[in-house]
């Protein structure tokens, strides 16, 4: 595999800084990094953008037998304050063994394949980012960072560009702070992407189904 075709090398980058990209696939990805200036330049470049929306996410609490499995991995707690399985009443025991057997005899093996998701980050020429616009399957989140400009007398409205010259679909507003989730819509199902756009908008968006204000953005979609 040719890793170092631009689009390709950018999904990789994606999917490295997202954390998507685990065990020996993750390992080889590093050697690269250490080894080619251009793919630790591309990571860099995507860290740059990605790394502060990771930051503006908010901080999260871990489950309470979450933090008790870190806790005793830590020696933290000693054997008396944690209850072993073997303490468990045997019916107990006995039900989740039924259970098993009964998946094994009823369950039919099922390959998974996993959703694609699609990423764009919208973004200022001088590459300070915006919005990060994520599709997957058919729900699509977009975030806004804390660089957009607030306006109270408009909307900014984002547009799918089909590849084959059709007109823009709309995707709906963009939020002007936090992220909104919404359905991706049936008009734009089974068209080719070739690239998003951002108009600034009357509020409620374009009154035509079309483009009226200003292009203000343009943003490749990458598949990671």
């Amino acid at each position: 595999m040719n890793y170092l075709l631009p689009q390709r090398l950018d999904a990789l980058a994606v999917n490295y800084v997202l954390g998507g990209m685990q065990g020996r696939a993750r390992q080889r990805f590093q050697r690269l990094i250490a080894t080619n200036n251009q793919v630790r330049s591309t990571v860099w470049h995507w860290e740059q953008h990605l790394n502060p929306l990771a930051a503006s996410l908010p901080a999260t609490t871990p489950r309470a037998e979450v933090w008790q499995k870190i806790q005793r991995r830590l020696g933290w707690l000693s054997q008396e304050q944690v209850v072993s399985r073997s303490s468990r009443p045997l019916w107990l025991s006995l039900a989740a063994a039924a259970c098993v057997m009964l998946a094994v005899i009823f369950l039919q093996p099922v390959t998974l394949i996993p959703a694609t998701t699609e990423v764009a980050i919208i973004q200022t020429t001088d590459a300070k980012a915006l919005w990060l616009v994520s599709r997957k399957e058919q729900q699509l989140m977009l975030k806004a960072t804390a660089a957009v400009t607030a306006s109270t007398e408009n909307d900014y409205q984002l547009w799918m560009l089909p590849a084959d010259g059709q007109p823009p679909v709309s995707l709906g507003i963009l939020p002007q702070q936090g992220e909104v989730t919404v359905q991706w819509p049936k008009a734009a199902l089974g068209i080719d992407i070739a690239a998003l756009a951002v108009s600034f908008e009357p509020l409620g968006g374009s009154p035509t189904g079309q483009p009226t204000g200003p292009v203000l953005f343009t943003a490749e979609v990458i598949a990671i």
